[in-house]
């Protein structure tokens, strides 16, 4: 399983977050590519801890073996539920959220390994590793979104 934790995977995903435009269309879903880049930069101010999301209150994905296969066995589904704060539009240049989100996996990537990050709306009480791993599984579920 990947991790933005681990440099060689961080800058691979970094690459293809770089080939998204404008003009890319999405595989499935209703989010075009401003939309997925600002969910995804929102979500990596999750994990740091930069933005609150409301507990989604659902104790069973919160414990194992849930928790386990949803974060490193099972791929993520289409059309999965997400949280409403992390659905926000922005009105910045598609070039700038791109950006800022590369900043934000880059300061996740190389911030803590050991220990509890924020708690997660849906997983709950996350270790930096999970975060990690949640992370990188999320971006690279949206990127393939985008057939990238």
């Amino acid at each position: 399983m990947g991790s933005i934790l681990n440099n060689d995977q961080r800058t691979a995903i970094c690459e293809r977050i770089n080939s998204v435009t404008i003009a890319s269309v999405p595989r499935w879903g209703r989010m075009d590519a401003k939309a997925m880049l600002t969910h995804l930069r929102d979500s990596a101010l999750m994990a740091l801890g930069e933005l609150k999301v409301a507990d989604k209150g659902k104790r069973v994905f919160q414990v194992f073996p849930v928790k386990h296969l949803i974060l490193y066995v099972a791929p993520f589904p289409k059309g999965a539920p997400t949280a409403p704060e992390l659905l926000v539009p922005d009105e910045a240049p598609v070039d700038d959220i791109r950006s800022e989100f590369v900043s934000l996996l880059e300061r996740i990537g190389t911030g803590p390994r050991e220990g509890y990050g924020p708690a997660h709306p849906l997983f709950g009480r996350l270790s930096f590793r999970e975060w990690g791993v949640v992370t990188y599984k999320h971006t690279d579920h949206h990127l393939r979104q985008f057939g990238l």
